[in-house]
């Protein structure tokens, strides 16, 4: 039986619910990172939406079929980041063979830059490693920003004012620059 509600648990304890089966346990994951994972990919393939749905839904299914390669050292974004990559990679080599698409060297420079994606992958692992370093009080209010949630919302669901929630997110952006400062 669950003491905390499943929002609540780590990235490693969610996947662990995941390879056996629980549904709610993916859901709470997808939610955590579907915007991420979509912003990634838009990123790599920015003029190309139906292919962006299309690697966003075979990412999760790669994941959800390879829960048991996953390490717990291992960042859960960089994880599905590096799956929507190596897929990214995969459509490219195959319609590269495909005499009927002809890919232009400037249209693939403004489309996909290996170096750019990596270091906005490094970038994301720094984030989510940087996050990790603040108090619990401002690293909730961080993650429920990067999935969205507005301040209004925030503060409505962690019972607090809107002014202590805007307050937490200032200090945490403060205390996110100091630590990335290297980034920045």
């Amino acid at each position: 039986m669950r003491h905390e509600p499943l929002d609540q648990l780590s990235d490693k304890d969610l996947v662990n619910l995941c390879r056996s089966g629980d549904d709610a346990a993916f859901t709470v994951l997808y939610n955590r990172y579907r915007l991420q994972l979509f912003s990634y990919l838009h990123r790599l393939l920015p003029n190309d939406k139906s292919l962006i749905d299309d690697l966003f839904q075979q990412v999760w299914i790669k994941a959800v079929r390879n829960w048991q390669r996953y390490s717990d050292q291992q960042l859960l974004l960089a994880w599905l980041c590096r799956i929507a990559h190596n897929l990214v990679m995969d459509h490219f080599r195959s319609n590269s063979n495909k005499e009927t698409v002809e890919i232009d060297d400037n249209l693939m420079a403004d489309t996909f830059n290996p170096e750019e994606a990596l270091h906005q992958l490094k970038l994301d692992e720094a984030l989510q490693s940087a996050v990790e370093q603040l108090p619990p009080e401002q690293q909730e209010i961080v993650r429920l920003r990067m999935q969205g949630i507005s301040f209004k919302e925030i503060a409505a669901q962690q019972n607090l004012s809107l002014n202590t929630a805007l307050g937490r997110m200032h200090y945490a952006v403060q205390n996110l620059r100091k630590i990335l400062a290297d980034y920045l």
